[in-house]
């Protein structure tokens, strides 16, 4: 019985010593002074993005492109199926030059009317030979008025054929460039419409999004990749109440999710008027001073624009937020409360939390900081 004792005793100790590696760290809000700052939360986005979307239903033939891929002014990114539109487009330029024939100088139909053309004019010049004639001898009392009449009508005559034979060209000339121009236009638009199937870049940019893929059907209108270019700008929202304190060339830390540990300067250089329904804040935008060596479009950050003067507030460790507005609370319970500005590894409460509250640091994050003091900024 005795040694029974000493086994349990021994499987007590590695037990209790885990529950008490396992207890969580509770801590209470403090009031702090800190350096004065608007909180923004934002994205990183490139100057100009743009969407490609289809301009026409149909299966995606060609897709050369992925994300990353870096494209030049004019490359070819997409092709839609266009079999139909291929074969209207080569019946279009079949009738266009059946109608260019038509229409030149040696078309079957203006040599004929031109030929009559021809023999009219050799009939004018007879009839007007015969006309002078006929005058003279008319002149001489050779011949009777009544010839001379005859003479001069038959000469008359011959210059009506050939003003109606002219003005017929003329006509059946501009009847068959009109058709044509027409033919022309029709290969043009079918042209258009096939070029509705070859997407191209409109600038030099970078892919930062490919929706569809190869040999799926697509429909006029639809997103199939989202393109950016020109420089890479910070995306800020402002709060109602701390746009007003915004002014250009202020100075931002900003950090940046895909750089949890590091913090970076940036500048204002825009604020914009209008205020955005869909994020419901004001808009600022920022550049880098000293960017980071990889940049990539749509990451989350946070930014506290620097202002005049220091605040006392209430902080808490940022490692205690979970989820982005919650904390753990002693009796267990998640209790969402709103942040403001971050300074170092602390992070303001505005609403949810006060001095009297214990809240627990989720397990695991009690040593990798210190959160015995806060950085000011």
């Amino acid at each position: 019985m005795k040694t029974n004792k000493i086994i349990v005793g021994l499987f007590l100790l590695p037990i209790s010593g885990l529950l008490s590696c396992s207890r969580q760290q509770e801590i209470t809000p403090q009031h702090k002074t800190i350096q004065q700052a608007v909180f923004a939360s934002g994205n990183l986005e490139q100057e100009d993005e743009y969407l490609i979307s289809a301009a026409a239903d149909g299966i995606i033939r060609e897709l050369g492109i992925r994300e990353g891929d870096y494209i030049s002014k004019g490359e070819l990114l997409v092709r839609i199926d266009s079999d139909v539109s291929d074969t209207q487009l080569q019946e279009a330029r079949v009738v266009y030059n059946d109608a260019k024939q038509n229409s030149s100088a040696s078309a079957p139909q203006l040599q004929q009317i031109k030929s009559q053309i021809n023999q009219s004019r050799n009939q004018l010049n007879l009839d007007k030979i015969n006309y002078q004639r006929y005058a003279d001898l008319r002149g001489k009392n050779s011949v009777s008025q009544l010839e001379y009449e005859k003479a001069e009508l038959q000469y008359k005559a011959s210059q009506s054929s050939l003003q109606v034979l002219e003005k017929s060209y003329k006509q059946a000339q501009d009847a068959l460039q009109l058709n044509a121009d027409r033919s022309l236009q029709q290969v043009k638009t079918q042209q258009a419409i096939l070029n509705d199937y070859s997407i191209l870049a409109d600038k030099d940019g970078i892919v930062l999004d490919v929706l569809k893929k190869k040999g799926e059907l697509v429909r006029k209108g639809e997103v199939i990749a989202k393109i950016g270019s020109g420089k890479n700008i910070l995306k800020l929202f402002i709060a109602e109440d701390d746009i007003t304190k915004l002014s250009i060339g202020q100075r931002a830390i900003v950090q940046m999710n895909n750089y949890p540990d590091t913090t970076f300067t940036a500048s204002i250089t825009k604020i914009l008027p209008a205020f955005d329904e869909t994020e419901q804040s004001f808009t600022a935008e920022a550049a880098f001073v000293n960017p980071p060596q990889l940049l990539l479009s749509g990451t989350q950050l946070q930014a506290n624009i620097k202002q005049p003067g220091t605040k006392k507030v209430l902080v808490i460790p940022s490692t205690a937020v979970i989820r982005g507005k919650y904390v753990e609370l002693k009796n267990g319970e998640e209790k969402e409360i709103k942040t403001g500005q971050k300074s170092g590894n602390w992070v303001e409460v505005k609403q949810g939390l006060t001095e009297k509250d214990i809240i627990l640091l989720p397990k695991g994050k009690d040593n990798q900081q210190d959160v015995t003091k806060p950085v000011t900024e």
